[in-house]
């Protein structure tokens, strides 16, 4: 039983299931669907004991309307769940003319601009050093130097993402699109400036990156793979077609989460480590993994059953909606990515906006974005709730004071001290008799 195991193997569990929480926000599924009255409380993760006497994670969703308004409709994710929980979520999210979709996305896969040339030629050479990767890794696939459209076909194989990235990258701050010259060993990647032209100086200048031949690089989405693998459950970016028209990323790129984390004092976090290579993604994680891996093939299975049963009870609960167990990671992650969502829902909604919009986001972001709405004249209709993951506590080999402890573990973890309420700008078009509510902030820069 794994109760009688080490302190380490409990760590394990522990760890195993916080990758999950940081990695992957619950979401909600279509499949087995049921409607159920609107709660008081408006929850949007919950946990359920069915007949056979498994443990069920149920996430909700929600559409909001307003008279002469578009709809919006708040849709979870978790990055790992059953192939039939994702074929629920495209479903809904395809019935839907623009989605908001959650993605913290490379710096240099930002379609370059700027307010002066200073920034245009930065974020024109942050888009080149990006994309010098994307292109080189087709290049070793075909073993020719690729158009932009092969480099994002090509990208596209792994994660339906990246094509959209790719192609408003190479497109420079000056709205030329860039070159891909090819060379002997290689090639080189080239913006003509502001002009348009050969040569110049200032702003006009060239901008050349030379790319030769090497390995690729590791793939960061690996552990994610790995441990949807060992759950037996499947990986979003497998299972979710982000190639499509109306589905547009909306959130931060690394370096304005990076800024972020900066200007809220955050300098050893979870989530902030795992960008830089450490934290939940380090050799540490590893380490983790093999222990699991062990445990399970000497349990037949009992611990990957303890970690989706430690998921759907701590996922279920009440904090995991409240952001808390973010620590004070989660004003960054939470109220600072909700901001850019809501600039770029405004700004969205002006002459002739989509009719039918989602929002396509962690559960524990979903109350704030509610709130706003409210806010701003909207009615929620019939919650749908549905089953993301389940699991077996008979199979999961683990006493229920174990797993309170783990558990409890968890929710201490870098709980935040409360946050005082936010108000936010109404949506255009808002009601007039509505009540005002103070201008929203600037989305993060």
């Amino acid at each position: 039983m794994i109760a009688t195991q080490p302190r380490s193997v409990h760590l394990a569990l522990l760890t195993a299931a916080g990758m999950v929480w940081w990695f992957a926000m619950p979401a909600r599924a279509q499949d087995a669907a049921t409607v159920r009255p609107v709660l008081d409380d408006q929850a949007w993760t919950t946990s359920r004991t069915e007949s056979d006497g498994r443990e069920a994670l149920e996430t909700a969703t929600r559409t909001f309307t307003r008279d002469g308004a578009p709809s919006i409709t708040l849709v979870g994710v978790a990055h790992i769940g059953t192939a039939d929980y994702y074929q629920g979520v495209q479903a809904i999210l395809d019935a839907h003319d623009l989605v908001l979709y959650e993605s913290v996305f490379p710096t240099g896969a930002a379609a370059p601009g700027g307010s002066d040339a200073a920034s245009r030629v930065a974020s024109t050479r942050a888009s080149m050093l990006w994309l010098r990767d994307r292109i080189d890794a087709t290049w070793r696939a075909d073993g020719a130097v690729p158009t932009i459209d092969r480099v994002a076909g090509h990208a596209g194989i792994d994660d339906s993402r990246v094509p959209a990235w790719i192609k408003a990258a190479s497109i420079d701050a000056w709205g030329q699109p860039l070159a891909i010259i090819a060379l002997d060993d290689g090639f080189s990647l080239v913006s003509l400036g502001a002009d348009g032209r050969i040569g110049g100086t200032g702003e006009d200048a060239d901008l050349r990156l030379l790319q030769r031949s090497r390995q690729p690089k590791a793939d960061g989405d690996g552990l994610q793979r790995e441990l949807a693998r060992m759950l037996g459950l499947e990986f979003q970016l497998d299972r979710i077609n982000y190639a499509q028209p109306g589905w547009v990323v909306s959130d931060m790129t690394v370096a304005q989460l990076e800024q972020a984390f900066k200007r809220r004092g955050v300098t050893d976090g979870v989530v902030q480590g795992s960008l830089r290579g450490g934290g939940l993604s380090g050799g540490a994680i590893d380490t983790v993994m093999a222990i699991l891996k062990f445990m399970d093939a000497a349990s037949g299975g009992s611990a990957s059953e303890a970690v989706k049963l430690l998921m759907v009870r701590v996922l279920g609960s009440k904090a995991a909606t409240e952001g808390a167990m973010l620590g004070e990671e989660g004003k960054v992650i939470l109220d600072d990515r909700n901001e850019v969502v809501w600039a770029d829902l405004q700004k969205r909604l002006g002459a002739a906006p989509p009719q039918r919009i989602a929002i396509f986001y962690g559960a524990a972001h979903m109350a704030d974005f509610a709130r706003r709405l409210s806010d701003s004249g909207y009615t929620a209709n019939e919650v749908t709730w549905s089953t993301t993951l389940s699991a077996d506590p008979r199979r999961a080999g683990i006493d229920e004071a174990t797993m309170k402890s783990l558990r409890d573990a968890m929710e201490r973890a870098g709980r935040p001290s409360a946050r005082a309420p936010k108000s936010t700008s109404p949506l255009p078009g808002k009601p007039a008799d509505a009540p005002p509510a103070d201008p929203a902030p600037a989305a993060a820069p």
